[in-house]
């Protein structure tokens, strides 16, 4: 068993890649899990002597654990990196620290956000955290969407160093992916409905509760659940990120939702007119 692996999903990630790959360096063998791509994506990996799998995505929990069981045979630890992120020295260090510790099986780290050559230190991502290190033969993606780990029986801790988050693809490639993004919520939201649940909500962690947070969100009105969210934002500091802080955050935290519910409604809606048999 190697000690750690780094796991990169990407689709069309030329642009970003390379910079991935130069964060790891020699590190730790990394693993490309590729969902079809059609730039230079693959050849960029190979060249970086990345192991390169292709594998039909269907959504992310599931291309994550298909990566996780690839990985658990082989690895003792994995570290699940996003084509556009970056892997500082100071967080390398922190990840041989936690990897060293035997009473642990994961470990969450906060983000450094980069969105127009603008460091966003406040609103959304004051505190926002991913789990990223965990033990492979232990962890397990669930839910298809802004998909986590069910954290509840691991012995988890909070890096020290934030990881980089920066993406050098065109704006435009920022909204199409999030026009993406809403269409599964959206799915998501009128599969849930039919079984409103908590199952895996728990205090002790933060997946637990975030549970308990994406239920309460979803009982909120249509339509007027995005505004709460983006006074949430503005409320934790935003603004104090001057106009790049505040843009963004109309983007992610007001636009983005309210797309959501917006392709909410048009499904409920032409789902009402079909009841009825008109068009």
């Amino acid at each position: 068993m190697q000690p750690l692996a780094v796991i990169i999903l990407t689709l069309d990630e030329e642009r970003n890649l390379p910079k991935a790959l130069r964060s790891i360096g020699d590190r730790a063998p990394v693993i490309v899990v590729d969902s079809g791509s059609r730039d230079r994506t693959l050849a960029i990996a190979r060249e970086a002597g990345a192991e390169v799998i292709e594998h039909a995505f269907v959504d992310y929990a599931s291309q994550r654990n298909f990566a996780l069981e690839r990985a658990a045979e082989r690895f003792e630890w994995v570290f699940f990196l996003d084509a556009d992120e970056e892997l500082s020295p100071a967080l390398w260090a922190d990840i041989e620290a936690a990897i060293a510790e035997p009473a642990l099986d994961g470990a969450y780290v906060r983000l450094e956000v980069w969105w127009v050559g603008h460091r966003l230190t406040h609103g959304e991502y004051a505190d926002a955290m991913v789990l990223r290190l965990m033990r492979p033969e232990i962890a397990r993606f669930q839910r298809s969407n802004n998909e986590r780990v069910d954290d509840r029986e691991m012995r988890v801790k909070i890096l020290d160093t934030r990881l980089i988050h920066r993406d050098l693809r065109p704006l435009a490639e920022w909204f199409r992916k999030h026009v993406g993004y809403a269409q599964r919520e959206a799915r998501h939201y009128l599969d849930a409905q039919a079984q409103p649940s908590l199952e895996g909500f728990h205090l002790r962690t933060r997946a637990g509760r975030r549970v308990g947070l994406y239920w309460a969100y979803n009982k909120i009105p249509l339509m007027v659940r995005p505004f709460l969210f983006h006074a949430r934002a503005l409320a934790k500091g935003a603004w104090r990120d001057g106009i790049p802080g505040l843009v963004f955050a109309g983007m992610h935290a007001l636009w983005y939702p309210m797309l959501i519910d917006l392709l909410i409604y048009e499904a409920k809606r032409e789902a009402k007119l079909a009841a009825r048999g008109e068009g």
